[in-house]
């Protein structure tokens, strides 16, 4: 391996030095060893010398300690990584050299494992180090020497944001990589997005119309200098205008022409859908990351309007009262959503929640997208306990995904209803080879247990399922709810011991579970139509 580290041993022990030094397979970890030092003012000579990244330490050394060694070599390299190693167990050492910025603390006798396992966590964080290093630097020499890709880089940060974020929030990240301004004579955005359906999306096709829009935009709106800022996202596609004509009208016409361009692929595609935004130049970047966000905003609103337009932004109108309302309704919604195990019950549930978003004013489709994706996890989470191999996380990714690619509201539940109505239908099927045993074992334990107070959550636990699932699958299965079927074990053990003489009616309640006997009385009357002692005096005059 290459040499990622230079060391320097210090002890006044030659052994122990001698031991370190053949203790460690130094090529094999990555270190190389510059020198050893057997006391404190060779060492630092060796230091000024050799300039190591570890400095491995004795505490108590002639000339110089450790601990002034270490606070000496770091007045010259900051960066430089030491370790600490002492037979004294003394923590008062330890404390000291944290505050010198000592990596790690070995006592005497060194152990090798500790030794090496210490040695190849800095080599790790020093290689870590160095990449990121890199890449920061490259990163910031690209900005320095290519105004046009810093352009991407602060459209690509504006994107990552959530669009609802604070813009001047997004700036002061967007200055910690470079304070020069982007908006120098005015600019705006163009949002731009073309789409097929999500019943006929694969990657490879929509990448493809990405693409070849990208193309067109770039012959339609090419600057003099051949620089445009274009950046694609699962929204839309991104392009920044600097020197664009002022005459709002005449980008209206060129991304009309881009349009009918676009919609020209058919034959490549099976249906093609295109909207597109233009928003207002403005003079200051804080301003134009407000335009792109509105824009962002305003593209989700195209399941609310009619496809294939190109308008020009209007500000999003601040429905934060509608949002906290249609968030709430969803949310009572889902707390009276019955526990069904049935597509019909999900689609019902979805139906309702349509109507709601459908009356209430001033929501945006950022505001629809964000309940619907609540919808999609809490009927995910419920269920997940019932199968916790359900890949949760991969459906709602999937919803959110196709999400991008629907074109009406309509559409939209109708993607959810199928994502949430497969993923039923796969726990179902998991479920089904573990159904029967469960049922067997219920009634058996019923059986056994029926003159005892019978816990019916711990019941379904013990058969591997969810109270409510287990109850569904009981039922199912037996035509019979678990009450129901307990309170018919109960009944006809008590028909068998009514028969016996020895036994009154109170006996007979308690040894099949009833401690009320009025309450007894009562359900085996509803049950075979007469009272207990009713069914024994019959049962006797036979």
């Amino acid at each position: 391996m290459i040499s990622i580290l230079g060391i320097i041993i210090a002890d006044d022990e030659k052994k122990i030095c001698r031991l370190l030094e053949y203790l460690i397979d130094w090529d094999e970890i990555g270190v190389k060893l510059l020198g050893v030092a057997y006391d404190g003012i060779s060492a630092f000579q060796l230091i000024q010398e050799k300039k190591p990244d570890v400095l491995l330490t004795d505490i108590r050394m002639p000339g110089m300690d450790g601990l002034q060694l270490i606070e000496e070599a770091k007045k010259q390299n900051a960066s430089l990584k030491c370790i600490i190693i002492s037979g004294y167990k003394d923590f008062q050492y330890a404390q000291q050299g944290i505050r010198y910025g000592v990596r790690d603390y070995l006592l005497k006798p060194i152990n090798q494992d500790d030794l090496t396992r210490t040695l190849k966590k800095l080599v790790k964080e020093t290689l870590e180090q160095k990449s990121s290093q890199e890449v920061q630097m490259h990163l910031e020499e690209t900005i320095r020497n290519y105004s046009g890709e810093f352009k991407r880089v602060f459209l690509k940060m504006v994107l990552e944001q959530k669009p609802e974020e604070r813009p001047e929030s997004v700036l002061k990240e967007v200055r910690k990589i470079n304070p020069s301004r982007v908006v120098n004579q005015g600019g705006r955005c163009l949002v731009v997005k073309p789409d097929i359906e999500y019943k006929d999306f694969t990657k490879d096709a929509y990448q493809l119309l990405i693409d070849k829009t990208i193309e067109i935009l770039q012959v339609e709106f090419a600057s003099e200098d051949g620089d445009l800022t274009i950046e694609a996202s699962e929204e839309g596609i991104f392009l920044l205008l600097f020197h664009e004509p002022s005459d709002k009208e005449e980008l209206m016409k060129a991304l009309n022409h881009v349009r009918d361009r676009v919609m020209g692929l058919q034959d490549l595609f099976p249906k093609i859908y295109f909207s597109a935004i233009i928003t207002e130049q403005v003079d200051t970047d804080e301003e134009l990351i407000r335009q792109i966000q509105y824009s962002r905003i305003a593209m989700y609103n195209r399941l609310l309007t009619d496809a294939n337009t190109v308008s020009k932004l209007n500000a999003p109108a601040a429905g934060t009262e509608e949002k906290n309302s249609l968030t709430a309704e969803i949310s009572r919604l889902l707390e009276d959503r019955p526990e069904s195990f049935e597509p019909e019950e999900i689609k019902s549930c979805l139906n309702d929640a349509k109507r709601i978003m459908q009356t209430v004013k001033n929501i945006s489709g950022l505001d629809i997208k964000m309940e619907l994706l609540r919808l999609a996890h809490n009927y995910l989470d419920w269920f997940e306990l019932l199968d916790a191999s359900l890949d949760k996380s991969g459906k709602a990714a999937y919803f959110s995904e196709m999400y991008e690619h629907c074109i009406s509201l309509d559409q939209a539940f109708e993607l959810l209803e199928e994502t949430l109505t497969k993923a039923l239908l796969e726990v179902l099927s998991h479920l089904k080879s573990r159904e029967i045993k469960p049922v067997a074992y219920a009634k058996h334990y019923i059986e056994k247990n029926k003159g005892v107070q019978i816990k019916l959550e711990e019941l379904a636990k013990n058969a591997g399922f969810s109270y409510t699932y287990f109850s569904y699958l009981f039922k199912k299965e037996t035509g019979k709810t678990l009450t129901e079927y307990i309170q018919m074990v109960r009944i006809e053990a008590a028909k068998k011991l009514l028969v016996e003489k020895e036994r009154n009616v109170s006996e007979v309640a308690e040894l099949v579970g009833y401690s009320d006997i009025k309450f007894f009385t009562k359900q085996f009357k509803k049950a075979l139509g007469v009272s207990p002692n009713e069914y024994r005096k019959m049962f006797l005059e036979r």
